[in-house]
């Protein structure tokens, strides 16, 4: 009688390990991305506390003296802006240097970069430009 391992027992051992790593990288990568979306929401609702603070504070928003015609952006942000009713609507670029929480590590670019935040003049919605893919899905504000 032979001892040993065959090699059925080898192969088998090996696809249940790799089913195993292959489910626990799903797993993974959906948490991370699930983790940076959450964290791009934190960093709007940040903007847009702050943002209401200066505006409460000074009476002005705390804006560069950008305005985004609305006409050229992106179909889906157009969209976003109608849903919440800011389409027709001055949208400013937010000045990062007037934001006192240095924790928000996006909307520190320029427009060509699309890295900035956008306010609505009226309702003082915050946008994303570059705004994040989740799940198949661009959100440029907080769904």
């Amino acid at each position: 009688m032979k001892k040993g391992v065959t090699m059925s027992v080898v192969l088998i051992s090996v696809v249940v390990m790799m089913l195993i790593i292959t489910a626990a990288t799903v797993v993974g990568k959906t948490s991370i991305d699930t983790a940076n979306y959450e964290e791009f929401k934190s960093s709007l609702s940040r903007v847009s506390d702050n943002v209401n603070e200066y505006y409460i504070k000074n009476k002005t928003l705390p804006v560069k003296n950008e305005v985004i015609a609305t006409n050229s952006l992106e179909e889906s942000f157009r969209l976003e802006l109608d849903r919440k009713g800011d389409l027709n609507e001055k949208l400013f670029v937010v000045d990062m240097s007037k934001i006192s929480d240095s924790s928000i590590t996006i909307g520190r670019g320029n427009v060509s970069s699309k890295d900035v935040f956008l306010v609505s003049e009226t309702s003082q919605n915050i946008y994303y430009l570059k705004g994040y893919k989740f799940k198949n899905v661009i959100a440029y504000g907080v769904l």
